[in-house]
């Protein structure tokens, strides 16, 4: 499936940052990032829209880049590891990622890819399993998924910078997810920058500045 994107292209030359959003938004909720990220170089930045339309309520609607249990995942009295899970979407979801990078024609060594939750768990994916080296990984409050498969296949992809943040009483994605993903990236000798914050399931300023600070620098 044919992933639709927004955000624009200043140099074609310059690095392009693609994040993608997280469970139940759309591609027009981290657009606004293009601006309020602070960076003193010129980047190019995608943000691509799950192919998922989902029920949130009456008449509203979401997209995913798969379905999840939200009740189970947000009741604090089911405690469970979702580092061991697969979605069934999962290979779907890689290849119209994997084809929408190939359609912007640029090599992915140019390219930083990330994201918030879901969008996050999609851009690990895509590291590992793609094939492909990247110039970074943004992960922002975003969990590990597909544990056994990841271990099995990172072991083959080179060094790649990293950035994750995470807030430490974020009740949706629980720190603890956070940390995992910073293990298995970390035991690989991939460097990690990695930021906690007193707040829940959100990107605040603070991090966007440090965020604007690691794009520069790599």
């Amino acid at each position: 499936m044919k992933l639709k994107t927004f955000g624009h292209v200043q140099d074609p030359s310059a690095t392009y940052v693609i994040l993608m959003h997280g469970y139940g938004a759309d591609a027009q909720d981290l657009l606004p990032l293009s601006e309020a990220i602070p960076t003193k170089k010129t980047f190019n930045y995608i943000f691509p829209e799950a192919p998922l339309s989902i029920p949130l309520g009456p008449h509203w609607t979401g997209r995913a880049w798969w379905n999840i249990d939200m009740a189970r995942l947000q009741n604090p009295g089911l405690e469970h590891d979702i580092s061991q899970e697969i979605p069934k979407e999962l290979a779907t979801t890689r290849k119209s990622v994997t084809e929408m990078i190939q359609a912007l024609n640029v090599p992915t060594e140019q390219i930083i890819i990330g994201g918030f939750s879901q969008g996050g768990m999609c851009a690990v994916d895509q590291l590992i399993m793609s094939g492909h080296k990247f110039k970074g990984l943004v992960l922002l409050s975003s969990a590990l998924i597909n544990k056994i498969e990841y271990k099995a296949n990172i072991k083959n992809i080179s060094s790649t910078p990293c950035f994750i943040s995470h807030g430490q009483q974020d009740a949706v994605l629980k720190i603890k997810f956070s940390d995992q993903l910073q293990s298995l990236l970390s035991n690989q000798g991939h460097p990690v920058e990695r930021h906690t914050f007193q707040g829940g399931h959100e990107i605040p300023f603070p991090i966007l500045e440090k965020l604007g600070q690691f794009l520069d620098r790599i």
